[in-house]
């Protein structure tokens, strides 16, 4: 993994994750815990990933 797709790879787990964390309570859900954010963002970057890879 060179340097740019690891930084891909940490702003789209970033943005993801405080995107499912924060955005539920504005489409009327609960607020996502953290792990469950953490873990979809990183599923989410993982396939950015590979398919850039």
């Amino acid at each position: 993994m060179s340097a740019s797709e690891l930084i891909y790879f940490a702003m789209t787990l970033v943005v993801v994750t405080l995107a499912v964390r924060y955005i539920g309570p504005f489409i009327g859900r609960p607020r996502t815990p953290w792990r469950g954010a953490a873990l979809f963002g990183f599923i989410i970057a993982f396939i950015g990933w590979a398919i850039g890879a």
